[in-house]
């Protein structure tokens, strides 16, 4: 519900933005705040604002059970599945990656990994074909691990997608991406990753 006592979040957004994101009507978007579904607040001015992480994490929820019913959709005749790795230290913006990847690729072998070096053991053990990794993350961020693969210290993936929140004067402040590296900013367009992961698919063969 929504609580006009709850200061505002760093990330948020208007109602209207929200409904335009999801495709559905200002109302109905109204009605999921009331309902529990996303978590909002009122501003002094008495304008509805919604917390951006529940509208991340209901998008997942809907990806995932759009997956779920797709569970038994085969591969197509000879091809083989695709491994894909998602890093991302975030679990709410971790289950929307892994969701949109899980759509794009119904089949694929997916791993999860919430730090770099996680995600570095992961890839030393059995190297994915997709590499999907947050860019700002504690100990290890993902341009540090994106140096170690580059370092020949683990098998490169042959498609690395790169996402963050951060605009590209911030990034550039951190380092640069390495040029086969594409990027994808949060939140998330599932529209171009989808077509970036489906590009990964292996040939029947």
């Amino acid at each position: 519900m929504a609580d006009p006592s709850n200061p505002a979040p760093a990330e948020s957004f208007s109602t209207a933005s929200v409904a335009r994101r999801l495709g559905v009507s200002i109302p109905t978007v109204q009605r999921w705040v009331d309902q529990g579904h996303l978590k909002a607040w009122k501003t002094v001015g008495g304008h509805r604002r919604i917390d951006a992480r529940s509208v991340f994490a209901f998008e997942a929820r809907a990806l995932l059970g759009a997956s779920a019913s797709r569970t038994d959709t085969p591969l197509p005749a000879g091809a083989k599945a695709v491994s894909v790795l998602v890093v991302d230290d975030n679990p709410v913006d971790r289950d929307l990656l892994a969701a949109v990847v899980m759509e794009a690729l119904p089949g694929a072998r997916l791993a999860l990994a919430g730090t770099g070096f996680e995600a570095l053991l992961l890839m030393g053990h059995s190297p994915p074909d997709v590499l999907v990794t947050d860019i700002v993350m504690p100990h290890m961020d993902g341009l540090e691990m994106l140096r170690h693969l580059t370092s020949g210290q683990a098998v490169r993936p042959p498609l690395i997608v790169a996402t963050s929140s951060h605009g590209p004067d911030e990034l550039g402040r951190l380092g640069a991406l390495p040029p086969d590296v594409q990027f994808v900013p949060k939140p998330i367009d599932a529209v171009r990753l989808i077509g970036l992961l489906r590009g990964a698919r292996p040939a029947p063969g």
